[in-house]
C-alpha cells in the first residue's frame, strides 16, 4: 500500500519468525558522496533478516542513481522516490512502505557496525513486550571516518521519559531499533516541526513520544558511527534550538508530572550540547555563546575542567592524528577511545540520585 503525504498505512505484515523482519530506513538528500557506504554498512548486518528502504527526498544529485545500481546487486535494497518534504516526511514514508515488524532509521551519512540489528533484536527479545525502543552507544566521525569522540556509556533503561527529556541518551536517528506498531500508533516522525520552521529533533521527539508509553532497553555497546559535517542538520543550532523547544513542550503539556525544573534542565543541557557542535566545527565565539546558556549552574562547573582540557588541546595540538572507524567484530569499539571526552554519565548521575530523592520526582 502505498503512502499518501506524510499518512502511515500497513502493508500486510511480513511473515512472524524466529528471526523477526527489520525494516531499515534511509532518508536520503542529495547524499551521492555517504550513500553507498551507509548501504553497505545496512546490507552487511550479521542479523539474517532485513529490508533496506531508501527514500530519495527530492535528491538534484545521483543519489538515486547510486542506489539503483546497488539495489541491482541485491533485492534487499529498494529505492523509493518522492520529492522534496524533509527527513520526517521520507521517514514516514519508508515506514508505510515497510513490511517489516520493527523498525531501524539510519542516517544516510551514518554506518553501522556489521553486529548492530542483531544486538537490538536480541535485546529487545530479553526486555519483553513492553519495551519498544532499544538504543546502543555511538561514536561520532568526521567527513573521513576519523573518530572524534564516543557517546557517555548510558545505562538508562525502564521508564525512562523524564531521563530522557533531560539528556538524549538515544543520541541521534542511526541509534534506536523501535516496535514498528508502536510507531505506526504514534504516526511517525512529527512532519509538523519543519512546516513550523523548527524541524531537527524529530528523531528526538518520536523516542520521547516512544518512552511516554512503553519501556526502554540498551546495548551497552558502540554500535553507530554518527557523522559530523559542517553543513549538516545539527550545525544549523538556531533552528535546533527552536525544534528543541517545540517538543519538550509538546511533551510537557501532555505529562503534567514535568517539572518546569526539569524543562530548565533540559534546555540547559540542549545548549551545552549546541556549545559542542559549534565547537566542533570551529566556531569558539559561538560556542562560548551557547555555553553561557548551560543551566543548572552546578553542569556549567562540572564540565568546566573537560572544556578546559579540550580548548589547551584544540590551542596547542591543532588538527590531531586521529583513529578511523573500523568494524571489527561486533562493534566499532576498538576505533573508539575508552571514555568520552565529557563524561555526562558520570556526571548526572549523583545529580540524578538527589533529584529522585526530592518529592516532585518521586
Amino acid at each position: 500500500m502505498k503512502p499518501v503525504g506524510d499518512t502511515l498505512q500497513s502493508p500486510a505484515p511480513a511473515d512472524r519468525a524466529e528471526s523477526p523482519l527489520v525494516s531499515i530506513i534511509v532518508a536520503a538528500f542529495n547524499a551521492a558522496a555517504t550513500i553507498e557506504e551507509t548501504c553497505r554498512s545496512a546490507l552487511a548486518q550479521t542479523y539474517p533478516s532485513i529490508e533496506v528502504l531508501v527514500v530519495d527526498d527530492g535528491s538534484t544529485d545521483t543519489t538515486a542513481d547510486i542506489v539503483t545500481e546497488l539495489a541491482a546487486a541485491d533485492p534487499r535494497l529498494r529505492l523509493i522516490r518522492q520529492p522534496n518534504l524533509g527527513v520526517a516526511a521520507a521517514r514516514n514514508c519508508g515506514i508505510a512502505a515497510a513490511r517489516g515488524e520493527l523498525l531501524a532509521p539510519l542516517d544516510a551519512d551514518d554506518l553501522w557496525a556489521p553486529g548492530k540489528i542483531a544486538a537490538q533484536v536480541s535485546r529487545l527479545a530479553q526486555a519483553g513486550s513492553d519495551t519498544a525502543l532499544v538504543y546502543c552507544w555511538w561514536a561520532w566521525i568526521d567527513e573521513h571516518n576519523s573518530v572524534l569522540d564516543r557517546s557517555p556509556p548510558w545505562r538508562i533503561e525502564g521508564r525512562a521519559l523524564q531521563r530522557l527529556l533531560e539528556i538524549n541518551v538515544t543520541g541521534n536517528a542511526s541509534v534506536p531499533l523501535f516496535r514498528r506498531s508502536v510507531v505506526l500508533e504514534l504516526g511517525g516522525y512529527r512532519s509538523q516541526l519543519r512546516d513550523d520552521g523548527c524541524q531537527g529533533c524529530e528523531d528526538w521527539d518520536l523516542a520521547l513520544r516512544v518512552a511516554e508509553r512503553h519501556r526502554v532497553a540498551v546495548v551497552p555497546e558502540v554500535l553507530v558511527g554518527y557523522r559530523r559535517r559542517s553543513d549538516s542538520m545539527s550545525t544549523q543550532d538556531d533552528r535546533m534550538w527552536r525544534s528543541r523547544a517545540a517538543v519538550a513542550q509538546s511533551i510537557a503539556m501532555r505529562n503534567p508530572s514535568i517539572s518546569s525544573a526539569m524543562l530548565r534542565r533540559s534546555q540547559g543541557q540542549f545548549a551545552l550540547h549546541l556549545a559542542g557542535v559549534a565547537f566542533w566545527r570551529g566556531d569558539i565565539l559561538r560556542a562560548c555563546r551557547w555555553g553561557l546558556r548551560t543551566r543548572p549552574l552546578w553542569l556549567g562547573i562540572a564540565v568546566s575542567p573537560y572544556i578546559a582540557r579540550l580548548l589547551l588541546r584544540h590551542i596547542y595540538r591543532g588538527a590531531a592524528t586521529r583513529p578511523r572507524l573500523v568494524a571489527h567484530g561486533l562493534t566499532f569499539d576498538s576505533s573508539c577511545p575508552a571514555d568520552p571526552l565529557i563524561p555526562y554519565d558520570r556526571i548526572y548521575l549523583g545529580h540524578w540520585q538527589t533529584y529522585d530523592r526530592e518529592p516532585s520526582h518521586g
